[in-house]
């Protein structure tokens, strides 16, 4: 039968063992948070870097064609400064389906021009609006991520407290007391200890304990509850 000053300081190491779960628990969720919110940052740097992308590509595009243009009308001029100079119809008409070939070819580049300026315009200003949204996003996360590291730090000076606690009432237990503690701590978890609750039932598992047991509990013993196997204790 334990002792009721023995009782109290394992309730007190119950306790802090409690404690440590919340803490370590809490510390964990954290630690959860904190990597959902670092791979939503690199998601939005990686869409924002795409859309980037995508407008620089259509700039490397339009360059192309611009060179493409300027190519034809040198080619237009070549042919026009030739055509002065053959004396051959057969090369005449070479020269001007050469030339005709050029302006076609400048129609169509200038209508791809057109549409990819356009395009150009329409998602550079897709992405003025988006950046406001980004870099609203990218604020808030770097908030919630400063507000998650203090809270770390309070979890884990916390932490290392309790956990010094916990140690100290350890060492003021009966080692042979201690043993059969943690092991059914290992067996039910956490509480291990539990008063009588109303009705007379377990207040681990909720059973109503047999008559006999309950006049023990209530004259002070600590008994082990047939059902689930924790200490119980009535507590005045």
């Amino acid at each position: 039968m334990l002792e009721k000053g023995l009782l109290k300081v394992l309730l007190k190491l119950q306790d802090t063992q409690m404690s440590i779960e919340r803490l370590e628990k809490a510390q964990k969720k954290l630690k959860e948070e904190e990597s959902r919110l670092r791979r939503e940052f690199s998601k939005l740097e990686e869409e924002e870097a795409q859309t980037l992308l995508v407008i620089k590509n259509i700039e490397s595009q339009i360059k192309q064609i611009k060179e493409e243009i300027s190519r034809c009308k040198e080619g237009i001029k070549r042919a026009e400064s030739r055509l002065n100079m053959v004396r051959k119809a057969q090369d005449y008409k070479a020269l001007l389906r050469e030339k005709a070939k050029y302006e076609d070819s400048i129609i169509k580049l200038s209508q791809d021009l057109k549409n990819l300026e356009t395009e150009k315009k329409e998602r550079e200003s897709a992405y003025a609006k988006e950046k406001k949204v980004f870099e609203r996003r990218y604020r808030e996360i770097k908030e919630e991520l400063e507000y998650i590291t203090l809270e770390q730090e309070n979890i884990s000076k916390k932490l290392k407290e309790v956990k010094g606690q916990e140690q100290r009432l350890r060492e003021s237990i009966p080692s042979q007391v201690l043993m059969e503690y943690e092991k059914l701590k290992d067996h039910v978890g956490l509480p291990v200890i539990v008063s009588v609750v109303s009705f007379g039932a377990c207040g681990g598992c909720g059973m109503t304990l047999p008559a006999t047991l309950y006049s023990k509990v209530v004259s002070g013993q600590i008994i082990n509850c047939p059902n689930c196997g924790r200490w119980v204790y009535y507590e005045t």
